[in-house]
């Protein structure tokens, strides 16, 4: 297969199959980061060192064009926010890679510039984080 470099179009789902949100068509950007932290190391009296212990975490980034509905994203946010949800991103449908996890789910900031379309960020804590195969499609 080709190298498939290029962000889109792909899809992003927030949710288990009944009560399942699709991002894809309200995202503009997104991202999910890593973020590595190690301890210092710890040095002995007899001369001896341990290595500090590492920790990953994730972190389901991005912006959205806002939508004034009830229907809307940030409405969904609001009404779960705080919940663990299984999430699934294809960043592009023409690849062979998905990433899934589970994501808590936190509150989009409501409005911005007046008479302006706004985008709006967020940032969902992600874990489980896993990339698996993709078929167009599944």
């Amino acid at each position: 297969m080709a190298k498939v470099r290029t962000l889109g179009p792909g899809s992003l789902k927030i949710g288990s199959s009944s009560n399942e949100q699709d991002f894809s068509a309200d995202v503009i950007n997104t991202a999910l980061e890593p973020k590595t932290d190690t301890d210092d190391n710890d040095n002995f009296l007899d001369g001896h060192t341990e290595s500090g212990s590492q920790t990953e975490t994730w972190t389901l980034t991005g912006s959205i064009k806002e939508d004034f509905s009830m229907d809307g994203l940030q409405v969904w946010c609001l009404k779960h926010s705080g919940e663990t949800m299984p999430f699934e991103w294809v960043p592009n449908k023409a690849g062979n890679m998905k990433l899934t996890g589970k994501v808590t789910i936190a509150s989009i900031q409501f409005g911005g510039d007046v008479k302006a379309r706004n985008s709006n960020d967020f940032s969902f804590a992600a874990v489980d984080v896993a990339a698996a195969n993709y078929t167009a499609g599944s």
